[in-house]
């Protein structure tokens, strides 16, 4: 036999560079670019990404590359009673997969830095994982190509198999549990990128009519936009003061029909007769308003979170009617036009227009629930280690897989800053060391046989966890508490179930007792 063997893309995937570029991928895209937003920043993606993919789709191009090689093989075996073995070389077709994966890659990267079309395209492909992300065509991105090289150096690295045959086991021993952790951060480092864009640093603090003009105020510019067509056009005004903002307003000449908000929600609601009652005339539900309020987080740590609540009210008169404008913070404007129709406004781009089509959606399904699905994957996780304990897997190192797990997610939990950030990315990278540290002890340790159904525990604790929370954005489930008690609910019952088939399991392996005699 020779001391070389068919090498397989989880050998690629598991190796150092492609572990370092992970965590790159993943510390770059969401605090690197955050803190030290520039082009540094973004060209370290791209090469990180160029070290990421080819292995991911080596994972999905082997078996069909495989296959495609065996196709002549299973032709002839259908066709005659016998024929001579044709040998397939693994080696040789997971050698086809890389290169495909390398140059499907490069010339993907290619099409879409270079041209507008392909970008587009991209960012529709790409809305299926992250709805928030932005793909921009700049051919400077280019530059990131030859880190292919390096890619399929490390391919060719990984390529001898291990001769030596304590070496080969203890491969075997380890891979499994490098795998179970490298795949899900590799997957979720390429496609749950961070939403490209500027930051959220404007927000409509105060609005005035006068006139025939309506002002809506900026902060923290101090500056104004101003329309005198009822919101469809606005333009930029400076050194204009502003009052106070008033929190309730009637209608000039009416008196008795007045608006008022109720800060911190984005409400506003209407009287009739002058303040004695008050009823409900728009608002957006408390659920989708904290959708709303995680769309307008400032994508740089260092960056303010503004409002997102109604704070300020207006009204306009009109011929045949009023028109009633309402400050609504990171959100914009709220207008009312005289047949009492709302619609929301928000900041363009450029800061200088206030419009319809600028205003975000007030759900996009699978956006913005990042946190969630790494809570989701790390719960799936560490429920398959513990249904692996009930089967009878060493409990030792199963207790200190889990807390390696829980403890850094525990403590990095909510970070604002950052220094907790950067620290958060410290506790994570000594807890997978210990972790891996406390698999590789699971799987070293006596254990029983156990079956591969058990692995369904997975994807059922995964879903359990993330469809609430996918619900929850794509407008499905409207109150996040909600989706947080379903998900609970559910994970609790995928455990109940998956403890029970691991606990009959087990009985099932006991020997029977012989009666004495």
């Amino acid at each position: 036999m020779s001391a070389k063997g068919p090498a397989t893309p989880v050998a690629w995937l598991c190796h150092p560079v492609t572990l370092v570029a992970v965590a790159l991928l993943i510390v770059n895209d969401h605090l690197l670019k955050r803190v030290w937003p520039g082009a540094v920043t973004g060209k370290l993606s791209d090469v990180a990404g160029m070290l990421v993919t080819p292995p991911l789709l080596a994972l999905l191009l082997s078996p069909i590359v495989s296959a495609a090689a065996r196709f002549p093989v299973l032709k002839a075996r259908l066709t005659a009673d016998r024929v001579p073995p044709v040998p397939v070389s693994r080696s040789r077709s997971d050698d086809w997969a890389a290169l495909a994966a390398i140059m499907l890659t490069g010339a993907a990267f290619a099409l879409v830095k270079a041209t507008a079309a392909g970008a587009e395209t991209a960012e529709r492909v790409w809305a299926v994982f992250t709805p928030s992300a932005t793909v921009v065509a700049d051919a400077t991105d280019l530059a990131a190509l030859p880190a292919l090289t390096l890619a399929w150096l490390v391919w060719r690295r990984v390529r001898p198999a291990f001769s030596d045959r304590t070496v080969r086991q203890a491969e075997r021993t380890v891979r499994p549990i490098r795998v179970v952790l490298a795949l899900p951060a590799a997957v979720l480092a390429v496609t749950a990128t961070s939403a490209a864009g500027a930051p959220s640093d404007s927000s409509v603090v105060q609005v005035e009519a006068d006139d025939g003009q309506i002002f809506a105020f900026l902060d923290p510019q101090r500056e104004a936009l101003v329309t005198n067509d009822q919101g469809r056009s606005w333009r930029r005004m400076e050194d204009r003061p502003s009052a106070p903002p008033q929190t309730r307003a009637c209608v000039p000449g009416e008196p008795r029909l007045c608006y008022r908000v109720l800060p911190p929600r984005l409400k506003v609601e209407r009287s009739a007769d002058g303040g004695a009652t008050w009823s409900v005339d728009w608002q957006i539900s408390p659920g989708r308003q904290g959708w709303l309020e995680r769309n307008h987080e400032p994508p740089y740590l260092n960056a303010k979170a503004l409002p997102v609540a109604s704070m300020a009210v207006a009204v306009l008169p009109v011929p045949g009617g009023h028109v009633v404008a309402v400050a609504d913070g990171a959100d914009g404007v709220a207008l009312r036009d005289p047949s009492g129709q709302w619609r929301r406004l928000s900041l363009a781009d450029d800061r200088d227009n206030l419009s319809e089509s600028s205003a975000p959606p007030l759900s996009s399904t699978g956006s913005q629930i990042l946190a969630e699905t790494g809570m989701a994957v790390l719960g799936a996780i560490v429920m398959l280690l513990v249904v692996l304990a009930i089967t009878g897997w060493a409990i030792a190192p199963v207790v200190i897989t889990i807390a390696s797990l829980l403890v850094p997610w525990w403590l990095g939990s909510g970070p604002r800053t950052p220094e907790d950030s950067l620290m958060t990315i410290v506790f994570w990278g000594m807890g997978l060391f210990t972790a891996m540290g406390g698999a590789a002890g699971m799987l070293a340790s006596k254990r029983p046989k156990t079956s591969r159904r058990h692995l369904v525990v997975l994807p059922a604790a995964f879903s359990a966890v993330y469809l609430p929370f996918l619900s929850w954005s794509a407008g499905w489930l409207d109150d996040y508490g909600t989706a947080r008690l379903l998900a609970g609910v559910l994970y609790v019952l995928v455990f109940a179930v998956s403890a029970g088939a691991a606990i009959r399991s087990r009985a099932r392996r006991r020997p029977a007792r012989q009666p004495a005699g």
